[in-house]
């Protein structure tokens, strides 16, 4: 790609930031727990923007998962708010429907048709009901898989040869039969969790869409949760708890409890998010659990969803930066939004503290992930990554819906150990899913339908 574009974008566009104010101008940016200590992480990179740009100073607030959207409307509504601002980019679409969010268009020509930013991430820039690009990729989540190597080495399986997931069940019911145990445990052949667990929607995903299914339809007018592809997907991702390869005892555990587990070698695979490398590698950690196997000898691959000759599509999360239409520091909040999301250096910095991965395809060229074969394998998983679609009705859709849909069936599932196999409540709550995903899709076409009248 063009490594000039960066370069010219802050050229073109900023370089009336660098004159000397008389004052010092305060630009205010709002963002969410992203690392161990965000505020501190946060104000270490900005560093370098403080060094570019003198006279202006950056004040940052984090916001709390649980109660900042709702923050960020209140602050639409009364014009009193951020500067420059984190949009998780399944929000998006929606902040950009009630107008939180200022148009994009004059600077996003200068790099339109280029590769600066992430495929799969582009997606979120402009929402499918807007004509504006309102914001752009900040950083990516993905879950890769990772595996103990001392459990595959004692079965003589090569990791690279389980790129299927009919070769991965095959793995795991190896693993399964051999009942490999390691200083005095039985090793699980994998876990994932279920019930009331955030990631629960991301977990489903990978499956969905390198099963060639798909949460919506293509043109997003309805639901696609019951083509036969995206019910591939599903019941072949459920039926690892069916054959016995995900242990019920999984489906009460969140996502931590899962971890912990493999942490102390209880189990041989599990999706994780990238951060989960940083820390199997973290000195301190390994001291603490120098007796956790796992630990000394783990591996990270490519989530095994695909069918056996096919590419495989994965769950791209993340989180974009906007600009606050109200903000009185426009010129200033766009060249904040330059230094965080179009500078290598900057991305890498970000990625080293958070564990999340860069936006900027640039980034991935450094040694740090080119020449590690872990990091390798995230940039792998991010070049054919699939975002949600970016429509405002997509918040409701994964949480009031999917998230709670898939919640019942692992409520189901979990309650039937022992007996016949659940299917067909299995299959009534996905057409519930299918009828209330549809409604909200309606609801919403109408509101858009009333405010253009």
């Amino acid at each position: 790609m063009n490594r000039l574009l960066p370069l010219l974008f802050l050229s073109l566009l900023f370089l009336s930031c660098k004159e000397e104010s008389s004052s010092e101008k305060i630009i205010h940016l709002w963002i969410f727990n992203n690392s161990p200590s965000p505020l501190e992480d946060m104000n270490k990179i900005l560093k370098g923007f403080h060094v570019e740009n003198p006279g202006l100073k950056v004040e940052v607030t984090v916001l709390d998962w649980g109660n900042g959207f709702s923050k960020i409307v209140l602050a639409a509504a009364t014009r009193k708010g951020p500067d420059v601002i984190q949009v998780p980019s399944t929000w998006a679409a929606s902040l950009t429907d009630i107008g939180a969010l200022m148009s994009l268009d004059s600077v996003a020509n200068i790099w339109a048709d280029s590769n600066l930013f992430i495929n799969g991430a582009r997606e979120t820039m402009k929402p499918r009901n807007s004509e504006h690009i309102t914001s752009l990729p900040w950083f990516l989540d993905v879950r890769p898989f990772y595996y103990r190597q001392d459990v595959l080495d004692s079965l003589k399986i090569d990791p690279n040869t389980i790129n299927s997931r009919e070769t991965f069940a095959d793995v795991l019911q190896r693993i399964r039969r051999a009942r490999i145990s390691i200083n005095g445990k039985v090793v699980n052949p994998m876990a994932y969790p279920a019930k009331n667990d955030w990631n629960i929607v991301h977990n489903v995903a990978s499956w969905i869409f390198s099963a060639g299914g798909s949460f919506l339809t293509e043109d997003l007018s309805k639901s696609n949760l019951l083509s036969q592809e995206t019910l591939d997907g599903i019941h072949f991702y459920l039926d690892f708890v069916r054959n016995g390869h995900n242990d019920y005892s999984n489906l009460d555990k969140t996502t931590a409890g899962v971890s912990s587990d493999f942490d102390q070698g209880r189990t041989a695979f599990i999706g994780e998010t990238t951060s989960k490398s940083m820390y199997l590698d973290n000195h301190n950690f390994l001291q603490a659990n120098s007796n956790a196997v796992a630990m000394l000898k783990y591996g990270c691959m490519i989530p095994p969803t695909a069918k056996r000759g096919m590419l495989g599509k994965y769950f791209l999360g993340g989180s974009n930066l906007g600009v606050f239409s109200s903000t009185p520091v426009k010129r200033e909040s766009l060249a904040l939004l330059r230094y965080l999301t179009t500078q290598s250096d900057v991305q890498f910095q970000f990625s080293r503290v958070s564990g999340f991965l860069p936006s900027l395809t640039e980034t991935y060229d450094l040694p740090y992930f080119s020449e590690n074969k872990n990091r390798k394998v995230f940039q792998k998983i991010v070049e054919s990554g699939v975002s949600y679609p970016a429509i405002s009705s997509w918040s409701a859709i994964e949480t009031d819906v999917l998230a709670k849909r898939f919640n019942n069936i692992f409520n189901i599932i979990a309650g039937s150990e022992g007996r016949q196999w659940p299917q067909s409540e299995i299959d009534r709550e996905l057409r519930a899913a299918d009828t209330e995903i549809n409604n909200i899709i309606s609801r919403d076409a109408q509101r858009r339908r009333e405010r253009t009248q």
